[in-house]
């Protein structure tokens, strides 16, 4: 008799615990982590056969929601949310014209290169916080521009496994090894939060520290299916919409830039260096995204096309694509 009841409430424990899996955890709203992989490169233009300026970037990051995180909670008392971001990144510049300079037995030197190669490695930490008709996104970048950042290796690797294309010359006049912080500031307003197929919106970025000084307004709209810009994908803000959400939409946005430093092209803000261009450098460029965005429930996927008017003088107007995954749980 004793065993018959140790067993019966063993089977109990058991049974409680499961029950609680289903009925207690499981009917949790929201999810509160997200992990994302994306990868840049203008090999995904159909049209484009040839890598130059922005030539490739790879990004992971982890998105997650918690009550108390380095004291960032406590900015902002009349917020409606906050949420956290983490990640690495790893970008490279190519000059064109690469293809043309492997046709000759001389490795052309940076006097024929219409911009700088140049490698980046950086962390990023930033935090998100909502409002009814907002957000805003103070972001803290710090990382490597230079062959530290291996950026030549990657690239060498994708295209011998991945693309099959040549090695290029010229990795080896890349701007030199400098330490990279930055902070940059983006905030968006909802122009029409109750239209729930047709959306406006405008956003404010600042960028300034040794890697970027630049300032961009922004306004676009989204077509579609979507949840409200402080809860949705296409801002990379979905950890805050419910587990149940879909969302599909197009989203389109224009900004002018303007760019008063840009280490990739000017190499040391505080050093000149002999490879930079400071005096091509444009002030002002004009930058396009179209964009196609999916969420069901755990998993999203996103496909972007960007254009940007040349942002040297020396150098054409530019084109590449992004495709981003994430899942949330």
């Amino acid at each position: 008799m004793p065993y018959s009841i140790h067993r019966n409430n063993l089977f109990l424990t058991i049974f409680l615990f499961f029950f609680s899996l289903k009925y207690g955890i499981g009917q949790e709203k929201y999810f509160k982590n997200q992990i994302k992989v994306t990868t840049d490169n203008d090999i995904y233009i159909i049209y484009r056969s040839t890598d130059k300026y922005y030539s490739f970037g790879g990004e992971i990051d982890y998105t997650f929601t918690s009550k108390k995180f380095l004291g960032l909670q406590n900015v902002f008392k009349n917020k409606n949310s906050v949420f956290y971001n983490i990640g690495i990144k790893s970008e490279g510049y190519t000059p064109s014209g690469l293809e043309e300079f492997l046709k000759t037995d001389i490795i052309e030197g940076p006097e024929n290169f219409d911009r700088p190669f140049a490698g980046l490695l950086y962390a990023f930490l930033n935090t998100t916080y909502t409002f009814d008709r907002s957000f805003f996104k103070p972001e803290l970048i710090s990382g490597i521009l230079g062959p530290s950042s291996n950026a030549d290796q990657i690239q060498y690797w994708f295209h011998k496994n991945i693309t099959n294309d040549l090695k290029y010359d010229g990795w080896q006049f890349q701007l030199k090894d400098q330490f990279l912080i930055n902070l940059n500031l983006d905030y968006l307003y909802d122009f029409n939060p109750n239209n729930n197929w047709l959306n406006f919106f405008g956003k404010g970025n600042i960028k300034f520290g040794n890697l970027h000084i630049q300032a961009s307004p922004t306004v676009g709209f989204r077509l579609g299916k979507f949840e409200k810009p402080t809860h949705s994908i296409g801002f990379n803000n979905s950890i805050l919409s419910s587990k149940k959400t879909t969302e599909i939409f197009f989203q389109f946005s224009v900004r002018p830039r303007f760019n008063l430093f840009n280490a990739t092209i000017q190499g040391n803000l505080f050093k000149r260096n002999l490879t930079s261009t400071s005096s091509n450098l444009n002030f002002l460029s004009w930058h396009m995204n179209n964009e196609i965005h999916f969420l069901k429930n755990r998993f999203s996927f996103s496909i972007i096309y960007s254009w940007s008017t040349s942002v040297l003088k020396t150098t054409q107007n530019h084109v590449f694509g992004a495709i981003g995954t994430a899942y949330r749980f």
